[in-house]
């Protein structure tokens, strides 16, 4: 590594004082210009040194006066101080049985283009940096939102992919809720791409032809840089669409016949399990008569049946509802005894719970002012569970 010499992948600085944000920023941007590129070296404690004869430059270690732990934390809290999310470094005490020791620092780029408290956003060039160019920049800030919607599009498909095999027969609409939701979308985001690459082109004109004058070569820069915001916002909103796709397919599963079974199978473990804790003390005929029959009923067959495994699973859930309503959030044997007299007539004829219909004429004749402007009024009471 040191007889390599100083080039792209490997920066000698001797002196601690030499490794500053704006170098962090540097060999991270430098990084992200290329996808070959996964990682920039910098070896601090190590001087450069010519050969006079070939004129190549090797490392030679200087070593760092005040000791290994004192480096690490200087350039840990340098790389702290890079913009807008710190770099990555990975930090490795080299020769530490020498007597001249050092550190190799690996640098990889989080969220280029990366740039100090100054706002130099610049890169290697040989043994010497520049400022990146304006086509250089929109290709990073592409490259960047591209990276991490696709991340986030793989997660999310494999989701998709783990939910639709639950579905069965919904799979035709989910089809053409992806083409709708998704394909068109990213039709969208590649001309949005194109208009974007057509941009860094007019910028790269733009800069060449601002030499004479920085103004433009500023509006350049500005210019590449609000395309790559138009990029970025049109991808978090093909992410926002790809979620809420997601979000549809969980409500299909969530109704499907394998999976409404499932959910009946865990909510009726769960009434089990608060009927064992509210009773386990009790040790009468009553309680032992009590637990055979929930048992009986709970062991029972579960029918792929859609409107039965709905039907049951609110009738459950109500009942547990009513269960925290009680005093010390358990159920007493009375109550337990009512709940399976519920839930045996509801078995023979399945019905949902009547609403409760207050007489509001009687309330509106009393007085219609103060019951319509009285937010705790039968009638506003009514009226809010009407609202969606």
């Amino acid at each position: 590594m040191l007889a390599l010499g100083e080039s792209g992948h490997y920066e000698f600085k001797s002196a601690l004082n030499s490794v500053t944000p704006a170098l962090f920023a540097t060999l991270a941007n430098w990084v992200a210009l290329d996808p070959s590129r996964k990682v920039a070296h910098l070896l601090v404690g190590v001087k450069e040194q010519t050969d006079e004869a070939t004129g190549l430059v090797r490392g030679v270690p200087s070593g760092l006066p005040r000791g290994l732990d004192n480096a690490v934390d200087v350039i840990q809290n340098k790389a702290k101080e890079t913009y807008p999310i710190p770099v990555d470094i990975f930090v490795v005490e080299e020769g530490t049985k020498e007597v001249l020791p050092f550190v190799r620092v690996e640098i990889r780029p989080t969220m280029p283009p990366h740039y100090d408290a100054e706002g130099r956003r610049q890169t290697r060039q040989g043994r010497s940096t520049r400022a990146l160019t304006d086509d250089e920049l929109l290709r990073i800030y592409l490259d960047r939102e591209a990276g991490s919607f696709a991340a986030r599009f793989r997660q999310t498909s494999d989701e998709l992919q783990a939910a639709v095999g639950t579905v069965g027969t919904q799979v035709d609409q989910i089809a053409q809720a992806i083409n709708v939701s998704i394909a068109q979308p990213i039709l969208e985001l590649t001309v949005t791409a194109r208009r974007a690459a057509s941009a860094a082109d007019a910028a790269a004109d733009s800069a060449t032809a601002a030499e004479e004058a920085s103004s433009s070569a500023a509006s350049a820069a500005s210019s590449a840089e609000s395309t790559a915001d138009l990029v970025g916002f049109d991808v978090r909103k093909v992410e926002g669409l790809v979620n809420d796709l997601y979000d549809v397919v969980e409500d299909l599963r969530e109704n499907a016949p394998e999976f409404l079974a499932a959910r009946v199978v865990t909510l009726r473990r769960d009434v089990w399990w608060k009927f064992t804790v509210d009773t386990w003390e009790r040790t009468s005929d009553q309680a032992q008569r009590l637990a055979r029959r929930l048992n009986e009923l709970l062991s029972g067959e579960i029918a792929l049946d859609d409107a039965r495994n709905t039907w049951e699973l609110r009738v459950w859930k109500h009942l547990l509802s009513d269960r925290e309503a009680q005093r010390g959030q358990r159920g007493t044997l009375k109550w337990w005894e009512a709940v399976m007299k519920t839930v045996n007539e509801y078995s023979e004829h399945p019905t949902y719970q009547a609403p409760e219909l207050p007489d509001l004429r009687a309330e509106l004749q009393a007085d219609l002012d103060r019951f319509m402007e009285d937010e705790t009024s039968e009638t506003n009471r009514f009226r809010k569970l009407l609202e969606p």
